[in-house]
């Protein structure tokens, strides 16, 4: 699966703002993972994003509309991962909340 590399440039412009400048990218899942240390926070998946969440706001994130947990080939899902339709990254703000969800979920 391709992904948006205009969602991927977003990521990487909110990153500073966010206290993360210094992440890193590599390819993962067909998308653009960005890290921290050897840890992914967020990637961007098709149009939409992958975003892992601190435990304690797992509930809260899939409470999101249209927010779906992550589950590889329909498998079982990946605790603390959800996928983010595009829709709900369109606007700047959106996009920073929930990068920085991914950044508290590794910090």
């Amino acid at each position: 699966m391709a992904y948006d590399a205009g969602l991927a440039e977003r990521v990487r412009d909110a990153l500073p703002a966010l206290g993360a400048a210094g992440a890193r990218e590599k390819a993962m899942f067909g998308g653009r993972g960005f890290l921290i240390g050897k840890t992914t926070f967020v990637s961007v998946w098709g149009e939409g994003l992958l975003v892992k969440v601190p435990p304690a706001e797992y509930a809260a994130a899939l409470a999101t509309p249209q927010v779906t947990a992550f589950a590889p080939d329909g498998g079982r899902p990946m605790t603390t991962w959800v996928v983010v339709p595009a829709d709900l990254v369109a606007d700047d703000p959106e996009l920073a909340g929930w990068v920085g969800r991914g950044l508290r979920a590794v910090r």
